[in-house]
């Protein structure tokens, strides 16, 4: 599993003040490290360049342009400053001195307009140093008519921000920020940033480390305990689902199924298939439906199904020799029978769909998963979250006050465990924005946990599992295409 720490820009500024006022890193230290990183990181994008300019606030992130500014004029590029006014740190001072000293051109931002009939479209590369992860909003006036005028002019060929797009607000859709084509994060990944889009277009960050501490530090002060997983490589999966050569049908892993209901029978069958096609040994769905009985029964005999309201289900021999239950796929409301279920402590329930509690329903004790999407979320809690940044503390305080962890689906989503822990993970697939991909989801995911890996392990390695249809050819594949897909690439 790989993952990375994020951080908020409170936890951000916390690390920086603990370089400064304790490891008493000299001032200037970690601006110049993470000019030289810049540097570095887009040697090639510099040399594409007739010429640089670099739009400064009077801040921190200013000092970061003002040090790559004087970095880039060193090494022979040619660059030209705008200032948003005189740098309010010592630091960003000394880099702005530096800057004049060396006779690089200083201008006032007022000068960007004039500047503009100059030049030819398409000719500049922008550097965004305006605001960094001290911006408090509103934007001031004058500010935001600078990012207006930079985001409409056609002078730009392509724009870089440091740490931050400049203005950018991720829980407020109406913010105004710089468009930029790419963002540089320095020191820490930054959680602010996750889901920076400019129009359908999720933005690229990099991150570049610029010398904070950050392995040491892990005090509830300066981390919060969120993580970035990163995608495995595919090829490792096969490998971990496979079906070892001494394996019988339960130690290849066992799973229950409860959902299909009346006009959802496809829900419940796509669950169970993935979980089978995946190698897993032996499974049974439970369903209230005659219908999905009979699709199953007739598409596969040797597939086991009871009909029933799922009272049945703790009594069936398999639901004491299996560690796997998934309820929820083709449900339309919380099935009764989960207000009684008692799980054993190394069973695990993953609850989806239908399944999904609503503010006032008993969630059973013991090891669950919920995969909820926004709107599902919403009935969890109660609370409307239409991105991680707001989903996050309401999904922090459920899963910790429930004992419980939990997936809220988007097209970045995020995973949180019973102590709060949580995983981000940004990857919008279109492929996968189709009915049914959600019962494929919990189908995979089962055949993970029936294997005997954590929550978090397991959910890591669904998700990327799932990338992998990333390469079918076809543009709007059904979920059963998908899955047909997968298992050849198997």
């Amino acid at each position: 599993m790989i993952k990375h720490p994020i951080y908020t820009n409170e936890e951000s500024k916390f690390i920086d003040d603990y370089c400064h006022h304790t490891l008493n890193y000299p001032e200037t230290t970690l601006m110049g490290m993470a000019a030289v990183s810049v540097f570095h990181a887009n040697e090639d994008l510099w040399s594409t360049a007739e010429e640089i300019w670099i739009v400064c606030g009077t801040g921190g992130n200013g000092g970061d342009g003002y040090a790559l500014a004087q970095i880039l004029f060193q090494e022979g590029q040619n660059v030209r400053i705008f200032s948003l006014g005189e740098p309010k740190r010592k630091d960003s001072l000394f880099y702005s001195e530096q800057c004049i000293n060396s006779g690089i051109p200083v201008h006032s931002f007022q000068d960007l307009e004039k500047w503009e009939e100059e030049k030819e479209a398409d000719s500049i590369l922008l550097v965004d140093a305006i605001l960094g992860i001290g911006f408090t909003p509103p934007l001031k006036k004058e500010i935001l008519s600078a990012i207006e005028w930079i985001n409409s002019s056609d002078l730009f060929f392509y724009k870089l921000s440091l740490d931050t797009p400049s203005g950018f607000i991720a829980t407020d859709p109406d913010s105004i920020f710089i468009e930029a084509d790419s963002i540089e994060e320095l020191g820490t990944r930054k959680w602010e940033n996750l889901g920076y889009a400019v129009g359908d277009k999720i933005i690229p960050r990099y991150y570049e480390s610029i010398g904070f501490p950050v392995r040491s530090l892990t005090e509830d002060l300066s981390f919060s305990h969120r993580f970035y997983w990163e995608k495995c490589n595919w090829e490792e999966i096969p490998d971990l689902i496979a079906r070892k050569p001494n394996s019988y049908k339960y130690t290849s892993g066992s799973s229950v199924f409860f959902g299909g209901e009346e006009g959802m029978h496809g829900a419940i069958i796509l669950s169970q298939s993935a979980f089978q096609n995946l190698g897993g040994g032996i499974s049974k769905v439970f369903t209230p439906s005659g219908v999905t009985r009979d699709l199953i029964l007739g598409s596969d005999p040797s597939r086991m199904v009871s009909l029933g309201d799922g009272m049945e289900m703790e009594s069936d021999p398999i639901f004491s020799k299996t560690k796997t239950i998934v309820v929820g796929p083709g449900t339309k409301a919380y099935p009764g029978f989960l207000k009684h279920l008692k799980l054993r402590e190394d069973q695990t329930l993953v609850l989806d769909a239908g399944a999904i509690p609503g503010s006032k329903e008993t969630i059973p004790k013991g090891n669950v998963i919920l995969t909820p999407h926004v709107g599902e979320f919403e009935r969890l809690t109660g609370v409307k979250a239409p991105n991680i940044q707001e989903a996050y503390p309401v999904a922090v305080e459920f899963c910790k006050k429930n004992n419980v962890s939990l997936l809220y689906k988007s097209h970045i989503s995020l995973f949180v465990t019973n102590t709060g822990t949580s995983y981000v993970w940004e990857s919008p697939n279109p492929h996968l924005a189709t009915m049914g991909t959600g019962d494929l989801l919990v189908g995979v995911l089962a055949r993970f946990l029936s294997l005997g890996f954590e929550n978090s392990e397991a959910m890591y390695y669904t998700l990327s599992f799932l990338e992998g249809v990333r390469e079918m050819q076809e543009p709007y594949p059904t979920a059963g295409e998908i899955l047909q897909f997968l298992v050849r690439k198997l």
